[in-house]
């Protein structure tokens, strides 16, 4: 993977959601902004790119399955609209930063 501004390699990085479809699996990370100390939206990326660094999964995450895809994510997080909601409410500078809790590290693979 070559790098990008919002995924470093190298660099290990919060998994917020897990979406697995049925040849794909994508987890939502926090991209970084170009500078490295601030965290920008979250967006998707291909699982496939990362490596587990920890096996443990968050207690408050729970599994649903919605249209043959399987989430893994806070319960409230799955709710239809909720990330439509959340960037609608980032763009208005209003996001309450609810997504920076219990989360699965991984990191990019070198």
């Amino acid at each position: 993977m070559s790098e990008h501004p919002g995924v470093r390699i190298g660099e290990e990085y919060p998994v917020l959601e897990v979406l697995a479809a049925q040849h794909r699996t994508l987890v939502r990370l926090p991209d970084r902004s170009a500078r490295r100390d601030e965290i920008e939206s979250p967006g998707l990326w291909d699982a496939a790119k990362f490596e587990v660094v920890s096996g443990r999964m968050p207690t408050c995450w729970v599994a649903g399955l919605n249209d043959g895809r399987l989430t893994l994510a806070p319960q409230e997080w799955q709710r239809p609209g909720f990330w439509e909601d959340f960037f609608d409410h980032l763009q208005a500078g209003q996001a309450d930063g609810r997504f920076r809790g219990n989360v699965r590290p991984v990191h990019a693979l070198t």
